[in-house]
């Protein structure tokens, strides 16, 4: 009788092909040693298959749906992620209105399932764009910004220089305290090398003042310490939103970001790690990065967040050429209101409106004052003037008392025209309304009739295509060598076709993890570079980019 230990290794394979790369295939691993090599051989060719099918530009996308009586994580923008083990960990973020958050979220990625982490310890303030990162079990949290409440009126906005650890295992945050650390920062980058944590760049404050840096600065986690290293000129120029990728334990790559107003970079620098990062005399060495088919470049790198997925670095964006107007204007999103006005250490007089003067007219003698006739004290001012007379409606001047008393024909009328004491002034005013009524009526008509012939001698116009991303890669195989990048070809003209669900829309300050065989994509507010984009609207959704699972792709 035949079972699945005769089923030969390539059935085998197909067959794990299909489940959830996460605890499925885990607990598989577990069966036998057989399943063992057959479940290696799944995740080489899972990862294959991923780096093939964003080459080919045939990816297929995927959000998951929940019933009307799940409530998933809030909409936001601007948030924390990263992934640990089978769960992405979402912290804070803020919405459309600036509300920002200090909620800690795990996204089951093979369950698809939301879980709000109810802690202990020390919460973190709500902020946002925080640099949160994972080491040995834990989340590593630093910096962010947030913006101050309604009232009290003029508050500054906020930013942190605090670090948190939260413990996978415990369920639990922790503030602490290390000596040297960096002024309160958001907006800066973090990844981890051994057992430190490297930021750089980011929008600081000192001094009452706001600016972007190119500092770098490195957390010990093990040596409980920060410390800032000597690096090399020339180097990166003062940035915050860019995107900082992980090449291996000694070389970090920075793309892109915004310094500022009118300052949007799309450049890729490429840092030296020492052999001994704690040699205060050993310095970190700066390089910057020769681009290649920039014309392949995306239109949108600054807010635009980068992952590594093999020998390539992949950005999500529209096709077309950069556009600096759009990227200007998403700057705002992370400078508060009191700092995107104006640059960063320069001092700006407000502008000042002009004034509205009063109509200069001498202050009307108390003879001249009309006597109050509901028997209330004081005197009655004459109403409108001449030139707000004409403005009035004709009813109005009708009504206004003919007698020769103030109200009368040449004389200023009151703020309130007197109510009019002609036995037929109710029919007159109904009939002077239908007259008015048949009017707007007819000029309707003749305008429908007017549009008619327009449309109909004019050639249809086709409606525009919705904008959708497409993935864009970065080849930087050989960038610690050659000190060169290439991007790659976009197939933009069967993108639409080859590619499977529905591609979302152009989005910025979302977060892009590397999961098992795919990116997974959360949240963002939808900003479209060609101007298709209407109202700004944060979104909640998880939406995943992997290879078609109808068809297996050759690496």
């Amino acid at each position: 009788m035949a079972c699945v230990d005769d089923l030969p290794e390539e059935i085998l394979e197909y067959i794990l092909c299909l489940i959830s790369p996460y605890n499925d295939l885990r607990n598989c691993r577990q069966v036998c040693q057989r399943w063992y090599t057959c479940c290696q051989g799944v995740v080489e060719k899972r990862k294959s298959r991923f780096f093939s099918a964003l080459r080919a530009g045939c990816v297929e996308w995927f959000s998951p749906v929940y019933p009307s009586h799940i409530i998933p994580i809030s909409r936001r923008y601007s948030h924390s992620a990263c992934v640990h083990e089978s769960s992405m960990y979402v912290f804070g973020g803020c919405t459309s209105t600036n509300t920002t958050f200090n909620d800690l979220w795990r996204f089951d990625l093979g369950l698809h399932e939301w879980t709000r982490l109810l802690t202990t310890g020390t919460y973190p303030s709500p902020k946002a764009y925080a640099s949160m990162v994972t080491w040995n079990n834990c989340l590593v949290l630093f910096g962010g910004w947030t913006h101050p409440s309604l009232y009290p009126l003029h508050q500054q906005w906020v930013l942190f220089s605090e670090l948190h650890v939260y413990d996978i295992l415990g369920n639990r945050w922790t503030q602490l305290y290390y000596p040297g650390s960096p002024p309160p920062t958001a907006g800066h980058s973090a990844s981890v090398h051994g057992s430190v944590m490297v930021v750089f760049g980011g929008l600081q404050k000192q001094e009452g003042t706001s600016a972007s840096t190119n500092d770098v600065f490195c957390l010990d986690l093990v040596r409980q310490c920060w410390f800032k290293p000597v690096v090399s000129d020339p180097m990166p120029k003062p940035r915050y939103g860019h995107s900082q990728i992980k090449l291996n334990e000694k070389h970090i790559l920075i793309l892109a970001g915004c310094g500022g107003s009118n300052k949007l970079y799309n450049d890729i620098w490429l840092l030296t790690l020492p052999d001994n990062i704690y040699d205060p005399s050993a310095k970190w060495q700066w390089e910057q990065i020769s681009v290649e088919e920039s014309e392949f470049m995306p239109s949108q790198m600054w807010y635009n967040p980068a992952c590594k997925v093999g020998n390539s670095i992949v950005v999500l964006s529209t096709c077309g050429s950069n556009s600096n107007y759009a990227g200007g204007n998403m700057s705002q999103l992370l400078v508060p209101g009191s700092v995107r006005r104006q640059p960063a250490n320069v001092w700006v007089p407000p502008a000042q409106q002009p004034e509205v003067q009063p109509h200069e007219h001498p202050p009307p003698d108390r003879h001249q004052l009309e006597p109050n006739v509901n028997g209330q004290r004081g005197f009655l001012r004459p109403g409108l003037r001449a030139v707000d007379q004409a403005e009035s409606s004709s009813d109005e001047s009708d009504d206004i008392n003919p007698q020769g008393a103030p109200g009368g024909p040449g004389v200023p009328g009151r703020g309130r025209p007197r109510p009019s004491i002609r036995p037929n002034a109710s029919s007159d005013r109904e009939r002077r309304l239908q007259v008015l009524s048949r009017m707007k009526e007819r000029l309707r008509e003749l305008s429908r009739h007017q549009q008619g012939e327009q449309s109909a001698a004019a050639p249809v116009k086709p409606v525009p295509a919705r904008s959708t991303v497409i993935p864009h890669m970065l080849d930087i195989g050989h960038v610690i060598t050659t000190k060169r990048a290439k991007w790659w070809p976009v197939n933009q003209g069967g993108i639409l076709s080859t590619s499977s669900g529905t591609p979302p829309q152009p989005s910025l300050l979302y977060s892009l993890v590397l999961g098992r065989g795919h990116l997974v994509m959360f949240g963002g507010i939808p900003h479209d570079p060609t101007g298709g984009q209407g109202q700004e609207t944060v979104s909640n959704s998880v939406i995943f980019v992997s290879a078609p699972s109808s068809s297996f792709i050759t690496a």
